[in-house]
């Protein structure tokens, strides 16, 4: 798949949710839900069955492997800190909650959602797994998107606030990617380093998909709508990627 075709993509799904929020003012919350456990168990599966073994298959020593994968998972729990969590699509506004009652634009929140989006393109250029990976972060950044411009608005009472965010953000992955790119430009489409940085996120890919699949029904209810979407999302991973 062309990079710059992925590139553009990535950046027109990040604008596109954003600005059906913008223009619609909400998202019914169930319809929102069962995007989330779609998303959250795509890219688990995805994990499993591909993205894993294409890791300890290309990464000969198994342990180092395993630390990466553990340290994107640690990693994800420390922007965790600092984002509140909107990269699970959810918006918990008892994080930071003097920034988010002081009217003013939620920069902790933002700069750790930043990070976090940068991190994710550094093995988008990966060869058959960026292929892979870059389905999954598409999906993963539509409840994202929303939940953010849906905080902004809610924080800062102004469209004109969001765009610019919505924007910024947009471009934080394929930002990674040509990083990446650019310091190892042979690495970063075959060999160790993208294969290290594809561990990193599968950690944080990891920590992602099992918080949005735990908190997706706070009531811990059985759903067969959940359960039917969860197990759609599965299936796709593993026959679409």
């Amino acid at each position: 798949m062309n990079i710059l075709f992925k590139i553009a993509l990535l950046f027109i799904t990040v604008i596109a949710a954003g600005g059906f929020v913008l223009l619609f003012k909400t998202i019914p919350q169930k319809a929102l839900k069962l995007l989330l456990s779609f998303s959250g168990a795509y890219i688990l599966a995805l994990c499993l069955f591909h993205l894993i073994p294409d890791v300890y298959f290309n990464i000969k020593n198994t342990h180092v492997a395993g630390w990466l994968i553990a340290g994107g998972f640690l990693l994800q729990i420390i922007l965790d800190f600092f984002s509140g969590g909107i990269e699970h699509g959810h918006i918990h506004t008892e994080h930071h909650h003097n920034e988010y009652s002081s009217h003013k634009f939620p920069t902790v929140m933002f700069a750790g959602l930043c990070v976090h989006g940068f991190i994710e393109g550094f093995p988008l250029m990966l060869g058959e797994a960026g292929n892979n990976l870059f389905v999954g972060i598409l999906l993963h950044n539509l409840p994202i998107s929303v939940a953010l411009v849906t905080l902004i608005f809610m924080v800062t009472h102004s469209k004109k606030s969001v765009i610019l965010p919505l924007i910024f953000f947009a471009a934080m992955t394929p930002l990674g990617a040509f990083t990446a790119y650019s310091f190892f430009p042979q690495n970063a489409t075959d060999s160790a380093f993208g294969f290290y940085a594809l561990a990193i996120v599968i950690g944080i890919f990891l920590h992602i998909s099992t918080t949005i699949l735990f908190e997706s029904d706070q009531t811990h209810r059985f759903n067969l709508m959940k359960l039917l979407i969860t197990v759609l999302g599965v299936f796709a991973a593993f026959f679409i990627s």
